[in-house]
């Protein structure tokens, strides 16, 4: 696993209760999300059935890099393609890790 800003970050997001992980707790959990980040190896048919779940919400989806596993092991659990993020603050924190490494 790569030591990177965002995945220590994902992983203080998850000790926080902020977090929640997989296609049906992401849509169960959808009023309360800011964010949902999605691996790079997620299929386009859930992909597309999870933008349809989602709706018209405020919430900003942004694609990921990292593969599901990577993903699993800094959250602390197995592989995993779907990640939502409840609090505001924690999802502007990790799209900004996310900027500040592309541009770096």
């Amino acid at each position: 696993m790569k030591n990177d800003m965002f995945l220590q970050s994902l992983g203080l997001a998850r000790r926080a209760g902020k977090l929640c992980y997989g296609y049906d707790s992401v849509v169960a959990q959808k009023h309360s999300l800011s964010a949902v980040f999605i691996s790079s190896m997620l299929s386009a048919r859930t992909e597309k059935n999870l933008v349809f779940a989602l709706g018209d919400r405020n919430i900003k989806i942004v694609h990921l890099e990292y593969g599901m596993s990577e993903l699993g092991c800094a959250i602390g659990t197995k592989p995993i393609g779907i990640i939502g993020i409840s609090d505001k603050g924690f999802a502007e924190l990790l799209i900004g890790k996310l900027h500040r490494e592309v541009t770096e």
